[in-house]
């Protein structure tokens, strides 16, 4: 932010209804109390800048401690505490909730954003006090540069997060991962391009990302399978299912005359694909070039429509022919363990791509460089029909193939089938986190989608209580108010889950809510909501309620009709954030859904809406794509997780900007 630009807001800061110092007028007695803070602007060090606020005389007066961002606010916090020790100012901890709609407040957030500040409330009799305090913390912070506690990390690592990210619904995490790679660097601009219209398809954006301004170069750059499935997908939604369910003539007519050549795109590879509406684009390239080759690669695909399918048939010479190479074909894409050359070598010592999950893992544990794994993932033996046997491969694998084994878990996930689960791998893939203890959010998020898959299969007594113990004994190490939302997720996938030993169940939630009820008054009323909600199902009577703070008097309520709608796959999750908010906002409209197309109803829910939640699971339905297109005033806003505490955390942010500009 620019000098001039910061001189401006802070004018505003000292501006109506602010008395404090009006105008900033040099020669008010208030300049040289007030100057001497100001001077952090001059170099943003881990010094604070410090701005006192008065509305009126005989208004009690405020004091905004402003940091330069949420690291710096966590550092400064306990700096705090022992500054002002509590008898100068109520201070629990917690950065205030800035409103925008007060031009005072207004001004820091334009300057800093939200969740930075702190607002000291002194007394009449300690504010003399408080600001003596905080001059000894301004002398003894300045001059310190502004530490940085984010060291380089190796782009493979980031980019193995950002897909963990991805599968595990982790959406803030994605973003902020997708960040870091932009700025540390070490990858083309190409790839970056790759790494953003994947993330696109997976939030269902689908109009944003044909709109990417790289992608007429990307269709001619060879882009890796699932960045052309992304593409392709996001095409049909938008253009397949415009006049009917699938309108395969207008959806040819649009494609012969697009601007961007996405035909380029359509290859065999799309044989694996469990995506329909990126089939039916690849039924309609083969189509307008007359190519039985890939029409027959297509027809051997379980999502073809029985429309595209009588279409495609009719390229190939006779229904003979396409027996005999649809044969052909399903032993060239699947091949069956005994084709497997769990040796074979191409030049340079580099271990050809594995076609299978368990050549895969035989090759962490024995090749000294194994590629990734391929774009055919979709194509091998599903997880749940190889579940012992990945289980006891994994359990086998030793420890310096751990890196290599983590960033596989983002493909399992993706490929998981909730109607089938493969709970063993899930069990021995969530051994893995615990025992390199590997507790990064996209990590904690990950470990609550594997102990979700596990939990599915009704697991044995004893099987049960192991992996509940075995996550308790790390839970010092992860549990934390930073890491509130990805335990409550954790915690309530264990109570929304079977209980073959409900004393091991109680003394799990006990573990991973205790700390977290200690510090409740750190949580936000949703937070504590659902955190009540999760304990009283793990018959724990706790009590989650906080005592009301003068941040909370006055705060603007919801405008009057309010609306908000929920979507995802997961019923249980809506049902728990639904009653999470009712008990906040008795007076806010809750809609949930969990189709996977768009209909009327839903059509209606996005258009009333005035903020709208969207589950990211595998992958985008035809339902987000719906959604956002139909969303008229209603902002949209993706969970960072995969269960109800991070949605709701989501949703509760979203609500508080619509407080704050009411």
């Amino acid at each position: 932010m620019n000098e001039t630009r910061v001189d401006e807001l802070v004018l505003a800061f000292f501006s109506s209804p602010n008395g404090v110092w009006p105008g900033m007028a040099a020669d008010h007695p208030a300049a040289s109390r007030i100057t001497p803070f100001l001077r952090a602007l001059d170099a943003r060090g881990e010094c604070p800048l410090i701005l006192p606020r008065r509305d009126a005389e005989g208004d009690a007066s405020i004091v905004y401690v402003v940091c330069w961002d949420h690291s710096h606010a966590g550092r400064i916090r306990p700096l705090l505490q022992a500054a002002v020790a509590d008898y100068l100012s109520p201070f629990d901890g917690r950065v205030a909730s800035l409103r925008a709609s007060d031009p005072v407040e207004a001004s820091i957030l334009s300057m800093v954003g939200a969740g930075t500040t702190f607002a000291l409330r002194p007394s009449g009799q300690t504010e003399g006090r408080l600001v003596l305090a905080l001059q000894r913390l301004a002398r003894s912070l300045a001059g310190r540069p502004l530490r940085n506690p984010v060291l380089p990390r190796p782009v493979g690592r980031m980019l193995r997060e950002f897909d963990l990210a991805l599968a595990a619904g982790a959406t803030e995490q994605s973003a902020a991962i997708l960040r870091e790679i932009e700025r540390a660097g070490g990858i083309s601009h190409e790839n970056v391009a790759f790494l953003q219209i994947q993330r696109l398809g997976r939030l269902g954006r689908d109009r944003e990302l044909l709109g990417h301004g790289s992608l007429p170069t990307i269709v001619h750059t060879e882009p890796p399978q699932a960045v052309r499935e992304a593409i392709l997908s996001a095409w049909g939604r938008c253009n397949l299912h415009v006049d009917s369910p699938l309108d395969l003539d207008a959806g040819a007519e649009r494609l012969a005359h697009e601007a961007v050549d996405v035909a380029m795109l359509v290859g065999k590879g799309l044989a694996s694909t469990s995506d329909p509406d990126a089939v039916a684009v690849g039924g309609l390239v083969a189509l307008a070039r007359g190519d039985a080759e890939l029409a027959q690669a297509l027809l051997l695909n379980d999502h073809v429509s029985d429309e595209l399918r009588i279409r495609l048939i009719g390229l190939l010479p006779t229904t003979d022919v396409l027996a005999e190479q649809a044969t052909d074909r399903a032993n060239e894409v699947v091949p069956g363990p005994e084709e497997v050359d769990t040796r074979e070598v191409e030049r340079g010592g580099v271990v050809a791509p594995a076609r299978s999950w368990l050549e895969w893992l035989d090759q962490l544990g024995t090749a000294p460089s194994v590629p990734p794994i391929n774009d055919l993932v979709e194509a091998w033996e599903p997880s749940w029909r190889v579940d012992v046997e990945l289980a006891t491969a994994i359990d086998d694998l030793s420890d310096l193939a751990t890196d290599a084994l983590l960033a596989g878990v983002a493909a399992f996930l993706d490929t998981s089938d909730p109607g089938r689960p493969a709970p063993r791998t899930a069990r021995a893939l969530a051994s893995r986190y615990l025992v390199e203890e590997r507790f990064g959010p996209a990590d904690l998020s990950a470990l609550a989608a594997l102990v979700s898959i596990f939990l599915s299969s009704a697991p044995g007594r004893d099987d049960y209580s192991s992996l509940l113990d075995d996550i308790a004994t790390f839970a010092p190490q992860w549990i934390s108010i930073a890491s509130a939302a990805q335990a409550l997720d954790l915690a309530d996938a264990v109570a929304c889950g079977p209980r073959p030993v409900p004393e091991a169940q109680a003394q799990f939630l006990s573990t991973v809510l205790g700390p977290l009820n200690s510090q409740r008054h750190r949580l936000s009323g949703g937070l504590r909501s659902l955190a009540a909600i999760i304990a009283n199902d793990g018959g724990l009577d706790w009590d989650w309620a906080v005592p009301d703070t003068s941040e909370d008097v006055g705060s603007p309520e919801l405008p009057v009709g309010t609306s908000v709608l929920l979507y995802s796959l997961d019923a249980g999750t809506l049902t728990r954030v639904a009653a999470s908010l009712s008990d906040q906002y008795p007076t806010l409209s809750i809609h949930q859904s969990s189709d996977k197309v768009g209909n009327a109803a839903l059509r209606q829910y996005s258009r009333k809406a005035d903020l709208i939640a969207i589950a990211t699971g595998r992958a985008a339905h035809a339902a987000t794509g719906f959604i956002i297109d139909n969303a008229d005033r209603g902002k949209v806003c993706y969970p960072d997780g995969c269960g109800a505490a991070s949605m709701l955390r989501v949703v509760e942010a979203g609500l508080e900007e619509l407080r704050s500009a009411n």
